[in-house]
């Protein structure tokens, strides 16, 4: 989108590719970004076995995305991507969602492809080193409460900050997460990349989980009281030069603090038209959607009022 279509210079993250659209995490889904002009792009980065990064959100296999090699869904919802060998995850096609599940009542409009495969993280990389233009956001996902079901911190960094320190794209490249041992393990690792503090604060009648409880592991032990009371305050104290609340938790005062601050604030995952408009209006520096397009098509429209 050039300046002229987004006089606010708002980036359009493509959430987990485009999974509104397109099958999430998949380079299909990448490749549509690339398509329709987005140039920006989130996903979601954890270890299989033998400290493989791979591109996947869900620490399990998940059944209502998931068949195997023969195109029969998958029944056992309790397959840990950690244990996971790259063989055994080749097998699996995730281009399309199960019928009946919540998921797929969810993401109605979305494509129903065949032969899609988990990416690793060097195949992204790859394909990511190709688009010189493409800003990365990388999730790196860790449970701070359940250290079973993710590689520790300090490991899942330096194997991320390395395949983008090997494919040139560290200086494109937002590495954020909900577990803040993990960022502050990579400001040690490579203290040059942007680093994102992801936040939630209340669950809003969703399965999240609040990440926000001051002293938790989640936060690294920080606490907001330490820092004037104030979460954008306690980033910017940490080091941090990205702010990415859930975009209901977000309140003008707390944007406009941030900004002062000198951090970018990023949105997640705003989807609907009145709360993208809202988002616009409001002047953050970024929106991560699930429907890129619509943002986009926001973004013209208020070019044009």
């Amino acid at each position: 989108m050039s300046a002229a279509e987004n006089p606010l210079d708002i980036t359009v993250f493509g959430h987990r590719g485009a999974r509104g659209i397109f099958p999430e995490n998949t380079m299909a889904g990448f490749r549509y970004l690339r398509d329709i002009g987005v140039s920006a792009v989130e996903i979601d980065v954890q270890n299989i076995a033998g400290r493989v990064p791979v591109v996947a959100h869900d620490p399990y296999v998940a059944p209502a995305l998931t068949r195997d090699c023969k195109g029969a869904w998958i029944a056992d919802e309790r397959r840990l991507m950690l244990h996971m060998t790259a063989e055994e995850l080749a097998q699996l096609d995730i281009g399309a969602t199960r019928a009946g599940t919540a998921y797929a009542a969810r993401f109605s409009d979305q494509a129903r492809l065949s032969g899609q495969r988990i990416p690793t993280f060097a195949t992204f990389c790859e394909w990511a080193a190709t688009q010189p233009d493409l800003v990365l956001n990388v999730e790196i996902k860790s449970h701070a409460l359940r250290p079973e079901i993710n590689d520790p911190p300090d490991i899942i960094a330096v194997d991320v900050l390395d395949m983008l320190q090997a494919h040139g794209l560290t200086r494109r490249c937002i590495v954020s997460s909900f577990d803040w041992r993990v960022i502050h393990a990579c400001a040690a690792y490579a203290p040059d990349v942007k680093r994102g503090y992801l936040t939630l604060m209340r669950s809003h009648g969703t399965s999240m989980e609040p990440n926000i409880i001051d002293g938790s592991a989640w936060m690294d032990g920080a606490r907001r009281s330490d820092h004037n009371d104030s979460l954008p305050q306690t980033i910017s104290d940490l080091g941090g030069q990205v702010w990415c609340p859930y975009f209901e938790d977000l309140t003008s005062q707390d944007l406009k603090q941030a900004q002062a601050l000198g951090l970018h604030v990023n949105v997640w995952t705003v989807n609907k038209l009145d709360d993208i408009r809202r988002m616009a209006e409001m002047g953050v520096n970024g929106i991560i959607s699930d429907y890129p397009a619509r943002v986009q098509n926001i973004l013209a429209e208020r070019a044009t009022t």
